[in-house]
């Protein structure tokens, strides 16, 4: 049901009970030192430092563009045999171009896993068919991909991910490790049906970014913040020096009732950095709005965290 549409046969793909499902057995069976960029989806971090495997963090720049040279020279000197790519970076939103990733999957041949997590992919642009490196699975057998359907697909109540490699025993190790009934029925449904819609899901896709696209524009016009170009369906803000995440977090849910992600916790990022996720254009324009009245306000400074 997954595996055709791919280009794949079912020994080459598992599926589970949501993407993060999948982590945990992977950092398990195939990590013993791991490098990754941050920011970067915490999970895979923790899961790794959890199972007290060695992590080797590389700090993405203030634009939290990769230097892909600069990680591929990190990975070496750390001695790490396994690399993660969150693509679009999550929560940073930023992409790595496609001719870089496959410039790291030859650099990284000889290591034994490179991960690459395109949860959301899906938004960012109408080519992002092209933007996968998906279908090199079988020139490089050391690549996994990781796959969440429920962002793109609306449907995070069904937990649907998938992962994928052309290690069929790696595959098959995959799947004895997942639960012996990995998805319900009322996802197995979902899957059995999702080709009939495929039209109109590549269509929601390009309005969610569109969307995202205004959405960042439109979030320019506050003082008090700075938003992040994105390739995502989220953007990550970073506040004026008095505030923090942590504090314009809970004054947009105690005051408007408006839940953000606070990221000032995240490895790679400062006490000033939240993400907003993008929903409709009518809300994203009436949270623009909310977070212009709140610097007329006059929120009271906070003490930055360093």
């Amino acid at each position: 049901m997954v595996a055709e549409p791919l280009g794949l046969t079912d020994d080459e793909l598992v599926v589970g009970n949501g993407a993060s499902e999948f982590i945990s057995t992977v950092t398990s069976l195939r990590v013993k030192h791991l490098a990754i960029p941050i920011p970067t989806f915490d999970e895979y971090r923790n899961r790794a430092e959890t199972q007290g495997k060695q992590v080797s963090s590389y700090p993405m720049g203030p634009d939290f563009k990769l230097d892909v040279d600069g990680f591929i020279a990190h990975v070496r000197e750390s001695g790490a045999d396994s690399v993660v790519l969150v693509q679009p970076n999550n929560p940073a939103g930023t992409l790595v171009a496609r001719d870089d990733v496959v410039r790291m999957l030859r650099a990284f041949e000889d290591l034994d896993m490179v991960l690459v997590d395109e949860s959301f992919l899906y938004f960012a642009g109408p080519d992002y068919r092209e933007l996968s490196v998906a279908h090199l699975i079988h020139e490089f057998p050391n690549l996994v991909i990781v796959n969440s359907m429920s962002k793109a697909y609306g449907v995070p109540g069904l937990r649907l991910g998938y992962a994928v490699s052309s290690d069929k025993r790696f595959i098959a190790r995959l799947r004895a490790e997942v639960p012996i009934w990995s998805i319900n029925s009322f996802a197995q449904f979902f899957l059995e049906n999702m080709a009939e819609y495929e039209s109109q899901f590549v269509e929601s896709c390009a309005q969610v970014s569109a969307a995202t696209q205004a959405f960042y524009r439109g979030l320019h016009a506050v003082p008090w913040m700075e938003p992040y170009p994105t390739h995502g369906n989220y953007i990550l803000c970073r506040t004026s020096p008095e505030l923090t995440g942590t504090g314009v977090t809970e004054r947009l849910f105690d005051e408007f009732r408006v839940l953000v992600n606070d990221c000032s916790g995240k490895g790679g990022l400062d006490s000033r950095f939240f993400r907003i996720a993008s929903r409709t254009a009518a809300e994203n324009e009436e949270l623009v709005r909310t977070l212009l009245s709140m610097a007329s306000k006059s929120p009271t400074p906070e003490v930055a965290r360093k």
